[in-house]
């Protein structure tokens, strides 16, 4: 199935690329990104392809990663041959390597290096949202070729033999117009009887003009209004959800907090900056980090742009260095609002189960 936008990024940028299509999708832009879209047992290059093709947009998502990977280059070398319109998304304040510059040169980049990456996300969708306004272009990629001039076709001479052959007939032509001539002269003294020869005549038949059966006309089709940008649905607060933990285990602060809204209430005498300095400090202490999502429950309230999620999910901390981990399964409920397409986190409540720590120490392997 066609999509609007193709994503194209490096694994290790996983967390950018889902912030990007929940952005997008919230203003109803289909995309396409692996490995969600890859249908199972699809071959995976032929998936990419196919996709790329059938896309209107490219994002390339460049940074260092992506300007390391041979597969990123092949992606960006497809859409351009494919006429696909692409905006590279720069996260990493760097120039491209010449090989990946020379598809994109012409490309008009979009900065997304500097902090929050919310705004960027709100400049990436209005500049989606303008591109595919346009009305797509239509074998873009293949040259008009050239009128050529009309070669005049010379006169065909006819053969010996075709010569020849029309001497003769207007020979014959001749001496059969002379034979007629001679005989109209000598009929001219002898007194003509004339023939009277009955005109028949026929009785018109009338036509009767096919009778001409009007089209009917067709009833006016009565179109729903379109839904307001800021209406909230299931799916997304799922994916929304998902993005946040995700961006949770790979350290992704400044993703986490560009989810809450300006106004959150961290609590007393805490505020955003105390909050970042905390979380980067909880990374350092548990390296390893993994969560496993419940079943994300919506409740709708009466405002279209507010929600309620509730869901459990199962963490897992390890330290390598010291062999300490933590696991439990706690709830969570976060209340989430939709302002200018982007949804946000309005509160969150934690709900422990039994002990919200429970350690288990292990030893430290050995050197």
């Amino acid at each position: 199935m066609a999509s609007d936008v193709f994503v194209s990024h490096s694994i290790k940028d996983k967390a950018i690329a889902e912030a990007i299509v929940a952005r997008l999708e919230a203003d109803s832009v289909t995309c396409w990104i692996a490995p969600r879209d890859v249908v199972p047992g699809a071959d995976w290059g032929e998936s990419i392809i196919d996709a790329i093709e059938s896309s209107r947009i490219m994002i390339l998502i460049f940074s260092r990663n992506a300007d390391a990977s041979p597969q990123i280059k092949r992606e960006v070398e497809r859409a351009v041959n494919k006429g696909v319109y692409i905006i590279p998304f720069r996260v990493d304040d760097i120039p491209p390597t010449k090989s990946l510059e020379y598809f994109i040169s012409t490309s008009q980049w979009m900065d997304a290096f500097s902090p929050p990456l919310e705004r960027h996300l709100d400049n990436l969708a209005k500049t989606v949202k303008a591109v595919l306004r346009r009305p797509p272009l239509s074998g873009a990629d293949v040259p008009a070729q050239p009128e050529r001039p009309s070669i005049p076709t010379p006169p065909v001479r006819p053969s010996g033999r075709k010569a020849i052959l029309i001497a003769v007939i207007i020979a014959a032509l001749v001496l059969v117009g002379s034979a007629g001539w001679y005989l109209g002269q000598k009929k001219k003294g002898a007194p003509e009887k004339p023939a009277v020869t009955p005109i028949e005549t026929s009785t018109p038949v009338p036509i009767t003009p096919a009778a001409v059966t009007p089209a009917p006309t067709p009833a006016p089709t009565l179109t729903a209004p379109p839904p307001s940008s800021n209406m909230i649905n299931d799916e997304e607060v799922r994916n929304f959800v998902t993005s946040f933990f995700r961006a949770e285990e790979h350290g992704e602060a400044e993703y986490m907090l560009s989810q809450y809204v300006d106004s959150f209430q961290w609590g007393p005498g805490i505020d955003k900056a105390s909050r970042r300095n905390w979380l980067n400090e909880f990374f350092k202490r548990w390296p390893i980090r993994s969560f496993a999502l419940g079943d994300i429950r919506v409740v709708h309230s009466d405002s279209p742009d507010m929600v309620t999620a509730y869901f459990e999910y199962q963490y897992f901390y390890r330290d390598p260095a010291s062999g300490r981990s933590e696991t439990n399964r706690p709830s969570q409920e976060w209340v989430i609002s939709k302002t200018s397409g982007a949804l946000k986190i309005l509160s969150r409540k934690h709900i422990a189960h039994g002990d919200a720590r429970t350690p288990s120490i292990t030893p430290a392997p050995g050197p």
